[in-house]
C-alpha cells in the first residue's frame, strides 16, 4: 500500500502527527495524519503499529486537556491499542441547548477510553473496531430527611467501525460511529424521588473518504469526502406519578468535498480542495419548532508543509467559507424566520512547526496569541505561550 504520509515521514524514522500538526494545516480533510486518522477510523491502526502519540494543550487559563494513545502488532493480522481521555462523542449537547430540565449538578463524563482493534481481513480490505467509554457518578447521603439522597451520573457509550479497500489506483476508507449518551439524577427527600433524565441521546455517524490517482505513476491524488452525523434527544423529569417532559432537540449534518494531495520532489506537499457543510439544529415541542440551518459552501482549504532541515519542517494551512444561515421559529400557523450571509472562519490562516529527532517527533501549531505580542515571550511579558497546541508521537516499529 503506498501512503504518503505528508512531511518528514518520508525522510527519517519519525512519523509526525497529532492536532499540532494537523490545526496547523488549517484540519484540511486532504492530508494523511497518523493520529487523527486513527481517532477518526480505528482500521488505520492495521497501518500506524507499534506507534505511540499524544496531545498537550497548554492553553492559559486552561486545565490539562491532553491525550494519550499507543498502537502494537500481534502477529502478522492483528493490532491492538488504546487512547485515553480523548472525549469523542456529542454529550455536550445536553448541556449547549435551552434545556431547562437539565440538572445543574450533573458534571461530563470524565476519563474516556477508546479501545483500538485492528485486523487485516485480506490483501485488500483491513478493518478496525473501537469500543468507547466515559463516565462520571457522584452519590451523597444524609440521615437528614429534610436534605435527602442524591444520586447523578453521566455516560458516553458506543464504538467506532471502520475500512479501508485497496483498489487498483488508490484505496477508500469508512468509518461509522454510534454512541448513546445519558444523563441522570436522582434525589430523593422523605418519601419522594424526583428523577430528572434523558431519553433518546443516540449519536450516529458515517464518513468517507477516497485516496485516487487518475493515472498509472501519478503522484497527485484525487481526494474525495463525504460524511453524515446526527444525534437526539428529549429531556425529562418524573416526580411521584408525575412526568414532564422538555423540548425534542436533534442535530443533523451533511458534508462533502474534493481536493488534491500533492508531493513537490521530496521536500514539500501542498493540499488543497472545497468542502460545504449543511448543518441543522431543531427544537420541538409539537407546537413550537425552533430551527437553525447552516449551509457553508463553498469553504476552502489549503496546506502547505516544507523540510526546513532534517530535524525541522514548516507548516502552513489555511480555510475560508460562506456561511448561509438561517433561523426559523414556528407556532402553530405563525412562521418567523431570519437568514443572512457571512464569512466564517475568521482566523482562517495557522502556522506551525515540527521537530523531529530520529523516532520522536514533536508538532506544534504556533498560538495565536504569540502572534499579537510577538518576541516578549522570550522575557515572559504578559506570561504568553509560544505554542497552542504541542503533540508527541514515537514510532517503535522495526
Amino acid at each position: 500500500m503506498l501512503l504518503f504520509v505528508m512531511g518528514v515521514s518520508t525522510y527519517s524514522q519519525s512519523i509526525p502527527s497529532g492536532t499540532g500538526r494537523y490545526t496547523a494545516l488549517g484540519g484540511s480533510p486532504f492530508i494523511l495524519d497518523a493520529h487523527v486518522d486513527m481517532l477518526n477510523n480505528p482500521a488505520w491502526n492495521n497501518y500506524y503499529r507499534n506507534y505511540a502519540f499524544a496531545d498537550l494543550t497548554p492553553e492559559t487559563g486552561a486545565g490539562f486537556d491532553g491525550h494519550a494513545g499507543v498502537t502494537f502488532g500481534v502477529g502478522k493480522k492483528w493490532n491492538l491499542g488504546f487512547i485515553v481521555n480523548r472525549r469523542s462523542d456529542a454529550w455536550e449537547n445536553f448541556r449547549d441547548t435551552t434545556n431547562t430540565l437539565f440538572p445543574g449538578n450533573v458534571q461530563s463524563p470524565i476519563v474516556p477510553f477508546m479501545g483500538l482493534i485492528g485486523t487485516s481481513a485480506s490483501k485488500n480490505f483491513h478493518l478496525g473496531l473501537a469500543p468507547y467509554i466515559a463516565m462520571w457518578n457522584s452519590k451523597t447521603t444524609s440521615t437528614d430527611t429534610l436534605v435527602g439522597n442524591n444520586d447523578a451520573s453521566s455516560m458516553s457509550m458506543g464504538a467506532n467501525l471502520g475500512f479501508i479497500y485497496m483498489i487498483k489506483k488508490g484505496w477508500i476508507e469508512g468509518n461509522f460511529t454510534f454512541r448513546m449518551n445519558k444523563y441522570k439524577n436522582e434525589n430523593t427527600v422523605g418519601s419522594t424521588t424526583t428523577t430528572v433524565e434523558n431519553d433518546g441521546g443516540i449519536q450516529f455517524g458515517a464518513n468517507f473518504r477516497g485516496w485516487i490517482y487518475p493515472t498509472k505513476g501519478s503522484k497527485v491524488a484525487i481526494v474525495p469526502v463525504l460524511g453524515f452525523n446526527t444525534s437526539s434527544f428529549q429531556p425529562k423529569s418524573t416526580s411521584g406519578s408525575t412526568t414532564v417532559t422538555g423540548l425534542n432537540y436533534s442535530w443533523m449534518s451533511i458534508n462533502g468535498g474534493v481536493g488534491l494531495n500533492w508531493p513537490i520532489m521530496d521536500d514539500i506537499q501542498i493540499a488543497g480542495g472545497v468542502t460545504a457543510f449543511y448543518n441543522t439544529a431543531k427544537a420541538d415541542s409539537g407546537n413550537i419548532e425552533i430551527k437553525s440551518t447552516d449551509f457553508i459552501a463553498p469553504n476552502f482549504h489549503m496546506a502547505v508543509e516544507t523540510r526546513i532541515a532534517d530535524w525541522l519542517t514548516g507548516r502552513l494551512g489555511f480555510s475560508k467559507g460562506i456561511n448561509s444561515e438561517s433561523n426559523k421559529v414556528t407556532a402553530g400557523t405563525t412562521t418567523g424566520e431570519q437568514s443572512g450571509l457571512q464569512v466564517v472562519n475568521a482566523s482562517s490562516i495557522s502556522l506551525g512547526a515540527g521537530f523531529h529527532f530520529g523516532r520522536l517527533s514533536l508538532d506544534a501549531t504556533i498560538s495565536e496569541r504569540w502572534f499579537r505580542h510577538g518576541f516578549n515571550f522570550l522575557s515572559g511579558g504578559d506570561q504568553e505561550d509560544m505554542f497552542g497546541v504541542i503533540s508527541a508521537s514515537y514510532n517503535f516499529a522495526k
